[in-house]
C-alpha cells in the first residue's frame, strides 16, 4: 500500500508525487493540498460520509477492463470476484465486456443481475457448498473442479450438459497453491476420465492458478507448456481435444512507488506467441486462451480514508494509530521533514512497521487525514470486526454509495 497524508500540514509546504503506478488514473492534487479523485474532493467527502471510508474509482476499474479486452480480445477475459464485488462494481464489469470467475452463490446472483451472460461465469473457490453448485446448474454457469471427489459430485447431481473446467496445478505453482489436480501423476488423468466417462458432463477445459503477484512471465510459460503437454496426453488417450486453456489470474500490482507494473499486453503477445508453438510441438489444436484477473483490475481504483486517532512512541519511534484496519503492506512516499513511523490500526494486535521507505510528516498531529492507496482489492470483505466502512464510487465528480457503512446495529443484529 502507499501511505500519504492527504491535507498536507500548512507547517510543510511539500507535497508528495502521486505515482501513477499506485494511485488511481484519476487522482489529482488540487489547490490547498486537496486531493481529488474521479473529480471527487476527498476532503469534502471525508467530512461528508465520515472514516474509515473505502473510495473506488469507476474509471480506473473502466480502464484496467479495457486493457485487458485489448490485449487478449473480446469475451477472453473474466473478473475474479473474490476481490471485490458489488451490484455497482459487476455492472461497469460487465458493461466492458468481462466474464466473471465467482466463488459462491451470491457473487454467481450478483453477477447475473449485472447482465453477465451464464455462458460467461465460472464457479470455482475450493469448497463449493450445495447452495453453491445449485445455484449453478440453475443458470448454466460453467464450474470448476480441482478434485476426484468434486467430480464424482458433479456427476452425482448436475444436469445433462454441465460444462466444467479442470483445475490442474502445474509445478510451478504446487508451492504456492494446495488446489488442483497435480499434473504428471495420475490423478489429474483419472479425474478427466471420470468427466469423459459422466453422460451428464462437458469437459469445457483446463483450468490454472498459480500464484499471487506474480511478476514475470517465466511462471506463467511454464505453466501454459505443462498445460499443454496435458492436453496433448489427453487428446492421445482419450481422443478428445481441449477446447480452453484459463491460465487465471495473479498479475502483480505495483503497491509502493518504484514497483513494476505487469505488462498485460506484453504478456498477452508472448502467451500467444508461446501457445502457439506449444500446440505445434505437441501436434494439437490451440484451445481458446482465457484469463481471469481479479486483484490487478480492482485494487489501484481503491484508497482508504482515515483519521489520525493517536500518536505515541514504540521503541523509540513514532507511533500512528489510525481509526480503520492497517493493510498488511504499507508504505509512503518520501518527502523532505518525515521520519519512519510504525502504523496500528483498531483491531491491531501489534505496530506494523513498513520500514526506511515508510516516512510521514514529522509535524502530523491527531485528526490529520491519511490516504492509503492500493485497498480496491480484497480490503473491505477482508475488515475485521469493527464495522466495517462503507465503500464509494467516484466518477464525473459525483461520489455514489456502493455499499454502506455496517452499523453497531448490525452487527448485533447478527448475534445470538
Amino acid at each position: 500500500m502507499t501511505l500519504t497524508e492527504l491535507l498536507p500540514s500548512l507547517r510543510t509546504s511539500l507535497r508528495p508525487p502521486l505515482d501513477p503506478t499506485v494511485w488511481p488514473v484519476t487522482a489529482r492534487w488540487a489547490p490547498q493540498g486537496d486531493l481529488l479523485v474521479g473529480g471527487v474532493s476527498m476532503t469534502t467527502l471525508a467530512a461528508r460520509h465520515g472514516s474509515p471510508v473505502h473510495v473506488l474509482d469507476e474509471a480506473d476499474v473502466r480502464s484496467r477492463c479495457a486493457e485487458y479486452v485489448t490485449a487478449f480480445g473480446p469475451r477472453t477475459v473474466s473478473y475474479s470476484a473474490k476481490a471485490g464485488l458489488t451490484p455497482d462494481t459487476a455492472r461497469w464489469i460487465a458493461s466492458e465486456g468481462l466474464g466473471g470467475y465467482v466463488t459462491s452463490a451470491a457473487e454467481l446472483k450478483t453477477a447475473l443481475l449485472a447482465g453477465i451472460p451464464p455462458v460467461h461465469l465460472v464457479l470455482c473457490g475450493r469448497s463449493k457448498s450445495v447452495a453453491d453448485l445449485e445455484a449453478a446448474f440453475a443458470c448454466g454457469a460453467a464450474i470448476v473442479a480441482g478434485s476426484i471427489s468434486e467430480v464424482e459430485t458433479l456427476a452425482a447431481r448436475a444436469p445433462i450438459g454441465q460444462r466444467v473446467l479442470l483445475r490442474v496445478l502445474p509445478s510451478a505453482g504446487r508451492g504456492r497453491c494446495r488446489y488442483g489436480l497435480p499434473l504428471g501423476t495420475t490423478i489429474a488423468l483419472a479425474a478427466t476420465k471420470k468427466v469423459l466417462d459422466a453422460p451428464n458432463l462437458v469437459l469445457a477445459g483446463l483450468d490454472c492458478s498459480i500464484g499471487h503477484q506474480l511478476s514475470r512471465f517465466q511462471a506463467f510459460e511454464s505453466c501454459l507448456r505443462e498445460t499443454m503437454a496435458f492436453g496433448a496426453v489427453i487428446r492421445a488417450r482419450f481422443g478428445v481435444t481441449v477446447p480452453a486453456l484459463n491460465l487465471g489470474g495473479g498479475h502483480a500490482v505495483a503497491y509502493a512507488d518504484g514497483d513494476h507494473e505487469f505488462a498485460v499486453s506484453a504478456f498477452a503477445t508472448r502467451i500467444r506467441g508461446m501457445l502457439r508453438l506449444s500446440a505445434d510441438r505437441f501436434n494439437i489444436p490451440e484451445p481458446r486462451l482465457t484469463v481471469s484477473p481479479g486483484r490487478a483490475i480492482v485494487a489501484r481504483a481503491g484508497l482508504t480514508l482515515h483519521r489520525v486517532n493517536a500518536l505515541t512512541t514504540v521503541d523509540g519511534r513514532p507511533t500512528v494509530a489510525l481509526d480503520g484496519s492497517v493493510p498488511d503492506c504499507v508504505t509512503t512516499e518520501l518527502c523532505a521533514g518525515r521520519h519512519t513511523a510504525y502504523l496500528i490500526g483498531r483491531a491491531s494486535q501489534a505496530p506494523r512497521q513498513a520500514g526506511e521507505a515508510m516516512r510521514l510528516p514529522a509535524d502530523l498531529v491527531v485528526g490529520d487525514l491519511v490516504a492509503v492507496a492500493g485497498t480496491g482489492a480484497y480490503h473491505h470483505h477482508q475488515e475485521t470486526y469493527v464495522g466495517r466502512p462503507p465503500v464509494l464510487g467516484v466518477a464525473d465528480g459525483l461520489a455514489r454509495t456502493l455499499v454502506r457503512r455496517e452499523t453497531l446495529r448490525d452487527l448485533l443484529r447478527r448475534t445470538a
